[in-house]
């Protein structure tokens, strides 16, 4: 059953869900519940920084921004379980678990965008290109 939750995030936290060409914020509600669900998905994992840090749990931030979420109750369980579990409020769980999705969402790019950057404009000028098989296979063949 779905439940209706006002929860309020910084604008920081508001440019970094919906990205920051998008002013009007256009669907930031359901961009929340969906880093809210995918962030208690990676349950289990405890990759780097999934866990609300330590030194940040008495920290206060700015709420700017008033948020309707229209979210599955048993979800919003969910959040407050591991909120608790975790020592913080199930608004901080919000804005970490947002930050969370976007970071990692990021760090794709980034990935992408090195993985590009490694044969580069240079390398293409010159018409070198890299390898495909690893350097110690190349050597076993010689």
């Amino acid at each position: 059953m779905s439940r209706s939750v006002t929860v309020h995030l910084s604008e920081f936290a508001c440019s970094v869900i919906v990205g920051e060409a998008n002013v009007n914020r256009e669907h930031l509600s359901e961009k929340v519940v969906d880093a809210i669900r995918c962030y208690l998905g990676d349950r289990g994992t405890y990759g780097p920084g999934w866990a609300y840090p330590r030194f940040l749990r008495e920290e206060e931030y700015p709420e700017e921004v008033e948020v309707r979420l229209e979210i599955d109750g048993e979800l919003w369980d969910l959040l407050e379980e591991e909120a608790k579990r975790q020592g913080v409020s199930p608004q901080k769980m919000v804005t970490h678990a947002s930050l969370y999705v976007a970071g990692e969402v990021n760090a794709g790019r980034a990935t992408r965008r090195i993985l590009d950057g490694l044969e580069g404009p240079i390398e293409k000028e010159a018409g070198v290109s890299r390898p495909t098989e690893p350097r110690q296979a190349r050597r076993r063949a010689r």
